[in-house]
């Protein structure tokens, strides 16, 4: 079965489920949502293939939506991975924050706070649920702040 047939399937099923248990349509969207950005497949090089322009080959990464020179990629094996380095930076340092607040959350649990370990939990899924997503990225600042 593809990603696309997985992805499909089980958006499918969930919705289906939703409905038949009367979950929220608020809650239902999220839940899509944070199956999408998980399960669904990402942007194909087919979709934004490589571009040669004056004699240099340009990538599209999939995160700041733009094309750049193949020295700004992430390249493996002579293609690019659909994400600059700069984009893949603010990913890493955001993926190692949510497991943090994830473990923080954790920790307040066995100490027996429950609120706390509400409050970061929360944070960690609104972290979570964006930042797979094109809109959590800016190129400019994620250039600026990436050191190489």
């Amino acid at each position: 079965m593809s990603k696309l047939q997985t992805w499909t399937s089980v958006s499918t099923e969930v919705a289906k489920w939703a409905q038949e248990n009367k979950v929220a349509s608020s809650k239902a969207e999220s839940l899509l949502e944070l199956l999408e950005s998980m399960l669904a497949p990402k942007v194909s090089s087919s979709q934004h293939p490589p571009k040669e322009i004056d004699g240099r080959m340009y990538y599209f990464c999939r995160f700041h939506q733009t094309y750049y020179e193949q020295d700004k990629m992430v390249m493996s094996n002579g293609k690019s991975k659909g994400y600059c380095k700069a984009a893949i930076a603010k990913w890493n340092k955001t993926n190692a924050e949510i497991k943090k607040l994830n473990a923080d959350a954790v920790e307040a649990l066995a100490n027996g706070d429950v609120e706390k370990a509400k409050k970061i939990t929360k944070q960690a899924q609104e972290l979570s649920a964006v930042f797979n997503k094109p809109e959590f990225y800016n190129a400019e600042e994620d250039w600026a702040n990436f050191k190489a």
